[in-house]
This record gives C-alpha cells, sequence and structure tokens, in this order.
C-alpha cells in the first residue's frame, strides 16, 4: 500500500500553506502519526491471517473462526489456561487444514488425520470395535500426550459413537483385560 499524507488529501489551498514549522504543518504531522499504527495493519494484513505467520493471539482467533477454539480453552475443572502440548505450532497446522478435516469430519481417517496433526506424531489407528464403539490406539511416540488425545477423540468423535483410547502396552479389552 502507497503512503500518503493528509496533505495529500487537503485542497491545494491547504498544500500551499502548509509550511515548515508552522502550525499546520504539526497538525498534519501529528495526524500521519495517528494513522501509521493503522497503515502498518493494512500493509501486512495477509500475515495477521495466515496461520503460520499470525501473531500468537491471531492463532486463537484464527481457531474460533475455524472452530477449533475449543483447543485454546482450559478443560473442564483445570485451573490453568491449557492449549496443545506442544504450543501453537500444531494448532496452526490443524487451522491451516481446516478445510481438509472438515471434509473428513465423522470419519476414521479425518480422527487419526486431526490427531496426527495435533501431536505430530503418526501412527495412530482407529478400528471399529462394533456396536458404535471405536478403539483408538495411540502410538508410543505420542504416549505422553494421552490426555490431549483421549480430549481430541472425545470431542471429534461422532456423537452416537463411544470411543476409547487405547495406549501402548495396555491390555486389550477384548483379551480380559481393561481399559
Amino acid at each position: 500500500m502507497a503512503r500518503t499524507t493528509l496533505l495529500g488529501c487537503l485542497p491545494e489551498v491547504f498544500t500551499s500553506a502548509c509550511l515548515p514549522g508552522s502550525p499546520l504543518a504539526a497538525l498534519v504531522a501529528a495526524a500521519d502519526g495517528m494513522h501509521q499504527p493503522i497503515s502498518d495493519v493494512l500493509d501486512s494484513l495477509d500475515a495477521q491471517v495466515d496461520p503460520f505467520r499470525a501473531s500468537e493471539p491471531m492463532v486463537a482467533h484464527l481457531a474460533g473462526w475455524v472452530d477449533l477454539d475449543w483447543l485454546t480453552l482450559p478443560e473442564p475443572g483445570a485451573s490453568a489456561r491449557s492449549s496443545l502440548p506442544l504450543g501453537s505450532a500444531p494448532l496452526r497446522d490443524l487451522i491451516a487444514a481446516s478445510a481438509e478435516l472438515a471434509a473428513l469430519r465423522g470419519t476414521a481417517a479425518g480422527l487419526v488425520r486431526f490427531l496426527e496433526l495435533a501431536t505430530r506424531t503418526s501412527g495412530f489407528v482407529v478400528e471399529d470395535a462394533g456396536l458404535f464403539h471405536v478403539r483408538v490406539l495411540v502410538p508410543e511416540a505420542a504416549r505422553a500426550q494421552a490426555a490431549t488425545v483421549t480430549r481430541i477423540v472425545a470431542t471429534i468423535k461422532p456423537g452416537h459413537v463411544t470411543a476409547e483410547v487405547v495406549l501402548p502396552d495396555q491390555p486389550d479389552p477384548d483379551e480380559g483385560g481393561v481399559t
């Protein structure tokens, strides 16, 4: 965006009267200074809505635009504001992939893709356990993020489906173990 000063927008009678050191020159300089922050924002407007270039507060705002703000809010009963354990990088990835995730919503592939982006770990498996029940197998690399995985599964799974999160070396419930 080309920079223009207030002086360029005024009638010629003002521009000719605006001499250095005059009260009009001081007024124009003050008005230009007040508009500078707005000009700076407008010059970088594309960066404000790009999840990979936006500031941290703006990333949380963008998450709300694509229905991911629940990841930035505290968990029920938690005293501190929680987000994804790996910071805002996974949230930025999720925002960028939100159209893809929306198209896959309610599917096993969509749940796996969401978990991979949120944890930055691959290897999640969603098994159909029958009778509207799924089992989410968590890879060893994501074990430390088990609480986040559980929260995501509970939120993303279809409402009519029950789900369980199975951590590595946790007994299989079909073999008599308890999950």
